[in-house]
């Protein structure tokens, strides 16, 4: 399968220390990879030098097979490099304005991307896909619940048919419920679009429910990986059957 995002040999260093050491993986176009690692690990900061809000100090990212550049000029090539990879930050408060609604939300990142083309269209077409209606679009960002808002966020996205979607700690914020209709919404939208998923979390539960391969950190360096299932089921690093032993489980009754 053609690898729609490809990370090669990130470095990057803070002082002394080595936050990303060497870290390479690849996604396919519609596949879903996660990164999971606890504090310190890397993983965080693996993911700000793919969506560029950090530069590696070595190694290069590629999106459908070009290199990825630290920095674009010109309005059109930022705007082309910003189609490529969509980050849905774990508290999308932060993100949205707090002044405009959520339906403008999505008009006002239609016009910035696809002027000349009418928004209201895809407009309902994205709050159809993320489960809003006319209520919710019509609504602030603190009006709406945590689950809504990170439903505009992802609705926000999408809007600009990126080829990957970051999503650190996407679902970290929410209760057990919200977290599942949430990951079930991010399933239903990888059957339906060819986009491809970047997971960041320290939530196990989370890369077993929606992923399909798993890479695991410690200390800015890949430990493990290969397909979730039998990274979950059969660890060979230590460090991984460490954070498998550290998932709370149920009492036995």
């Amino acid at each position: 399968m053609t690898a729609v995002l490809e990370v090669r040999g990130l470095c990057r260093t803070y002082g002394e220390v080595s936050a990303v050491d060497g870290v390479s993986f690849t996604v396919p176009a519609g596949g879903a990879l996660g990164i999971v690692g606890g504090s310190g690990s890397g993983k965080t900061t693996t993911a700000r030098i793919v969506t560029g809000l950090e530069r590696a100090d070595a190694g290069e990212v590629l999106v459908r097979g070009r290199v990825r550049e630290p920095a674009a000029r010109g309005r059109a090539a930022r705007l082309r490099r910003a189609r490529e990879v969509q980050l849905d930050f774990q508290d999308p408060l932060l993100s949205l304005d707090p002044r405009i609604t959520a339906g403008e939300v999505l008009r006002e990142t239609l016009r910035l991307h696809f002027p000349g083309r009418e928004p209201g269209p895809r407009v309902r077409e994205l709050l159809d896909r993320v489960g809003l209606g006319e209520r919710e679009a019509a609504a602030r960002p603190r009006e709406l619940s945590g689950g809504q808002r990170q439903r505009v966020a992802i609705a926000r996205a999408l809007a600009v048919e990126p080829a990957v979607l970051v999503l650190d700690e996407a679902v970290a914020a929410l209760d057990v419920s919200v977290q599942a209709q949430i990951l079930n919404l991010l399933a239903e939208i990888r059957a339906a679009t060819p986009v491809a998923y970047l997971f960041i979390t320290h939530d196990l539960g989370v890369v077993r429910a929606v992923t399909d391969e798993l890479v695991v950190m410690r200390a800015g360096r890949v430990v493990e990986t290969g397909p979730t299932a039998s990274v979950l089921s059969a660890p060979d690093h230590e460090y991984t059957r460490l954070l498998l032993d550290s998932v709370p489980r149920r009492p036995q009754r």
